[in-house]
């Protein structure tokens, strides 16, 4: 096949979407009117164009401020719609697997709990040394809300974000 045939993927650079340095609640009322949330998938920093996103999938880094623990939550809303749970993250860092600084990458995470299991949520490299990786299916998102709901020893998480195709 000449190249020119070839698939097209559009694969973007990680950027910080969140750093928490408290915890917050996940709602327990779910009202439509959505608005807004930490990422907006139509935004051109996601390949947004008009109604139009190359964000068909989220891909995520986590790094906490102190070997430590962390729980992540994760929501998912179209425009005027319900926040939708899709899941929940344990994430536990290592001393040596360092991001900069105090900041170490998370090496592990565990999916707590998910709402929409088997369609799509994956974690890579976790539990074994090395800075561990979730991805999610973002198709029929907007926005994506992240919640930093538990802190170990660690006081605070940074969320790096990336979107691919």
């Amino acid at each position: 096949m000449p190249l020119s045939d070839a698939p097209k993927v559009t694969i973007d650079s990680y950027v910080i979407v969140l750093t928490g340095d408290s915890t917050d609640t996940v709602p327990t009322a779910f009202p439509a009117g959505v608005t807004s949330g930490t990422i907006n998938l139509l935004s051109e920093n996601y390949g947004g164009r008009g109604s139009e996103t190359k964000a068909l999938y989220l891909e995520m880094l986590f790094a906490l401020n102190a070997v430590g623990t962390g729980t992540i939550e994760v929501t998912g809303a179209s425009a005027g719609g319900p926040e939708e749970y899709i899941v929940s993250l344990a994430l536990s860092s290592a001393a040596g697997i360092v991001e900069s600084g105090i900041w170490r990458w998370s090496d592990t995470i565990i999916l707590t709990s998910r709402h929409l299991s088997g369609c799509g949520i994956a974690v890579a490299d976790s539990g074994n040394g090395r800075v561990a990786k979730f991805a999610f299916d973002a198709i029929g998102y907007q926005f994506i809300k992240l919640y930093s709901t538990a802190l170990g020893t660690a006081t605070s998480v940074r969320v790096y974000a990336r979107y691919f195709n």
